[in-house]
């Protein structure tokens, strides 16, 4: 019998590897109708962006069967954000152990920038760079489709940031089609001390609103990414008629970007905004302005792809 390196049941790994998990935008995002199963059918349009999560996962100890053994350290950025069975990584990490019948003693440490509780998809984000992790430290060679349908279980923006990219959404937001990927532009990020809940988002949208509302056009939409951003950009976001009358100052602040920005929507649930201005053009004054406020701001490039392995 060949030598697989188990020891009663047990193998000594100590395998790390370090992935960088991007934020998103939603550049259109349209609630079709609440489902049966509670959650909403949506159209959205995906577009992950240069800011970054590091996620870093070792597989000390690999066994055959049984209940993983899963510690989550917390880095920077962490205050607020549990580290413990309700974070999403540890779920990942459990849900990998379980859906491939393989275990073991694994360690996360997560380090963040991205935002909670922002609509910039951090936790998700975080969630798929365990998953691709996972995927590598116990060699187990799954193809990014399932992958994403494995992700699909966690929550519906896990599989977008395992493809990357720009991305139509539909169904819960885990039926991808990939767009023509955005390669210019400056993406303001700008997130007030405001915390919104995604369920309760939701839960306060008046379905009515949006019954006719008509389906995305993809052969409307590509040509419009390829010369992305343009006044003409037809995207907006639906949660904007939930969350903004009941929050004042964010309002004004989708309002002012609006106005400065030739793209300008709430991000997914909110509270983040993102604006986005063309190659060139200066934003060094409204980027001070925001940040004399004392608002969570971030210029950065759009990302052609998903999470990342960067080291092992």
């Amino acid at each position: 019998m060949p030598d697989n390196g188990f020891t009663k049941g047990r193998k000594d790994v100590g395998r790390t590897v370090l992935v960088k998990a991007p934020a998103k935008v939603n550049l259109h995002l349209e609630v079709l109708r609440r489902r049966h199963d509670g959650f909403h059918e949506i159209e959205t349009i995906l577009q992950a962006v240069k800011i970054f999560d590091e996620v870093r996962v070792t597989l000390i100890e690999q066994y055959q069967g049984g209940e993983p053994d899963i510690t989550l350290e917390a880095g920077r950025g962490m205050r607020g954000i549990p580290a413990d069975q309700t974070n999403l990584c540890w779920r990942a990490a459990r849900l990998f152990c379980l859906e491939t019948r393989l275990s073991g003693r694994i360690h996360i440490k997560l380090d963040k920038d991205i935002p909670a509780a922002a609509g910039l998809g951090g936790g998700s984000s975080d969630a798929a760079a365990v998953l691709v992790a996972c995927n590598r430290l116990f060699e187990k060679g799954l193809e990014a489709k399932e992958l994403e349908e494995m992700g699909s279980v966690l929550g519906s923006d896990v599989p977008f940031f395992i493809r990357g990219g720009t991305a139509l959404g539909r169904g819960r937001g885990t039926t991808l089609t990939s767009l023509p990927p955005v390669r210019t532009g400056q993406f303001l990020i700008v997130k007030p001390a405001l915390d919104l809940k995604t369920p309760e988002v939701y839960a306060d949208l008046k379905m009515g609103l949006t019954v006719n509302s008509p389906k995305a056009n993809i052969r409307v939409i590509k040509p419009l990414l390829v010369r992305f951003p343009q006044k003409a950009w037809p995207g907006f976001n639906r949660l904007e008629d939930v969350v903004l009358p009941s929050q004042p100052a964010l309002q004004r602040l989708v309002l002012e970007l609006k106005q400065l920005a030739p793209v300008a929507l709430l991000s997914g649930s909110g509270s983040a905004v993102a604006a986005v201005f063309t190659e060139g053009f200066d934003i060094s004054d409204i980027v001070e302005q925001y940040e004399e406020a004392g608002l969570y701001v971030r210029v950065v490039g759009p990302h052609a792809a998903g999470v990342e392995i960067t080291d092992d």
